[in-house]
């Protein structure tokens, strides 16, 4: 049999049926997400590129429930025969499942909140289109930025600087039996630079803008313009070099002060992926593990009193900003960690079923092919007062972290240790010396209630990343954290020696 791709207009009218046709066959709820996503990137190694790509990735996924049973199957053949083929498949997995006695679980497993229907359209702010830019204008900062040591006698020591670009645009478009029709466009732009220097066994990295990983925010080329990387890359190398000759971190139990992107990651790791639901209920362990927070944890002292953690959906350019999320939920903001208490998990409309609670719209799959989880969409610690000064000027001795180089956690979500790319000396509320290969540790609860101080607006930022791991198969996913710098009391840290 010859089959003939629809237009995507078309298959959308092909979609409406099929959820015409899913009611017929008796499931208690049924969902179709149509999804493209066009991509393209660059990496670029010592003012040259190393690695170009563009992809185009089209296709849908049918996700049913039965009898307290999911079935889920997907394609990327966008015709009529494929449509119920895939529905079929989703109707006879979820099926199966209920007959052999997964499906239910429990009293009440496998219901789901009930949800108006909704008839929405959103697109996110693009105002320069990256993927129409010529792509020699497009490539310009990062070949710019990472050939500047190229031909200088005092950066001999510079090995290589890297960088990249990437830039992502989806449609998205969701109907359900409940009836409702929603299209978003969603745009995603990154880009870092790193600088690696070595002198004999001693090698040091400095990164910009102050990720690993580079930054990504929801927009187009604008956000490749503010981060302004050729005036800044000067400033990476001198430090790079400057680290070859720092002095090592020393070790203790000391105060410290974590930069903005540090304690993005640290909200990310030890925050973040301990208050998704499905981990407490057991339903979602692979990768990231469980967590240490249970469902009695609600109202517990899990920080200290200046701690609030909000996860808000809806923040203008944050990496994971939507407006209704995978399962046709309205994003809303809701408090996770409220004066030091925890007060809130991520849920699904399954999960906050269970649970006895409503929905908060955290549900997302990372493209067409994969199941819906709960997800991170941009997790926040609120900003405090004064500026990074303040808390320098008040912190008496300590050590001031900043960049993250690497990670350790383990599966609860619990035990952790963190290595930063460059530290800072605090002597009587002064910086006074660089420090190389700086690494902390702590317990989560612990750490922190050590909190005493988080910085004012004037210092918070949105960060965030596209590579947020969860799932099996993994799913990989844009998510943001807003965070200021913050101080933290009795922490132990040390180094790594070359």
């Amino acid at each position: 049999m010859t089959y003939t791709p629809l237009t995507k207009h078309s298959f959308i009218n092909v979609l409406e049926h099929t959820i015409t046709y899913l009611k017929r066959q008796g499931v208690s709820y049924a969902d179709i997400r149509l999804e493209e996503c066009v991509s393209e990137g660059v990496m670029v190694r010592d003012g040259e590129i190393d690695r170009l790509w563009d992809k185009l990735d089209t296709g849908f996924g049918i996700r049913v429930l039965h009898k307290g049973a999911w079935g889920f199957a997907a394609s990327s053949l966008l015709t009529e025969t494929e449509a119920k083929r895939v529905a079929d498949d989703a109707v006879s997995q979820a099926k199966a499942i209920s007959q052999m006695g997964y499906g239910a679980r429990g009293k009440g497993q496998g219901a789901i909140h009930k949800n108006p229907p909704v008839k929405f359209k959103h697109k996110s702010p693009c105002h320069i289109d990256p993927f129409i830019i010529p792509i020699e204008e497009r490539l310009y900062p990062i070949l710019k930025a990472t050939s500047l040591h190229k031909n200088y006698r005092q950066y001999k020591k510079i090995h290589t600087i890297e960088g990249f670009m990437d830039f992502k645009k989806t449609h998205k478009t969701f109907l359900n039996t409940e009836g409702s029709f929603i299209k978003q466009e969603i745009f995603l732009s990154g880009a870092g630079i790193k600088v690696i220097a070595i002198d004999g066994r001693d090698v040091q990295v400095r990164s910009f803008p102050d990720s690993h990983n580079g930054i990504f925010r929801q927009g187009g080329y604008e956000r490749i313009i503010e981060m302004d990387i050729p005036e800044n890359t000067p400033r990476i190398i001198e430090e790079a070099l400057m680290l070859l000759k720092a002095d090592y971190c020393p070790s203790g139990v000391k105060t410290i002060i974590l930069g903005g992107s540090q304690v993005a990651l640290q909200i990310h790791e030890s925050i973040g992926h301990a208050v998704e639901l499905d981990r407490t209920m057991g339903m979602e362990v692979s990768l990231a593990g469980g967590t240490f927070l249970t469902a009695d944890s609600i109202g517990t002292k899990i920080c200290s009193d200046v701690v609030n953690i909000t996860a808000d959906p809806a923040i203008e350019g944050g990496a994971g900003s939507y407006i209704y999320d995978d399962e046709g939920t309205e994003a809303k903001r809701i408090d996770i960690v409220k004066n030091g208490r925890f007060v809130n998990f991520l849920s699904s409309r399954e999960t906050a079923k269970l649970s006895g609670m409503e929905s908060n719209g955290s549900v997302r799959a990372s493209g067409w092919s994969h199941i819906p989880l709960i997800r991170m969409s941009n997790i926040n610690l609120e900003s405090g007062e004064g500026n990074l000064g303040d808390l320098i000027a008040d912190a008496g001795d300590g050590i001031l972290l900043q960049t993250n180089k690497s990670w350790s956690i383990d599966t609860l979500r619990l035990n952790f240790q963190f290595g930063v790319e460059i530290g800072w000396e605090i002597k009587r509320g002064r910086i006074t010396r660089p420090l190389k290969n700086p690494v902390y540790s702590g317990i989560t609860p612990e750490f922190w209630k050590s909190c005493n101080a988080v910085c004012g607006r004037e210092e918070w930022k949105i960060y965030g990343l596209s590579n947020c791991g969860k799932g099996d198969p993994i799913q990989n996913i844009a998510v943001g954290h807003g965070a200021a710098p913050a101080r933290f009391n009795k922490v132990k840290v040390g180094t790594v020696k070359c």
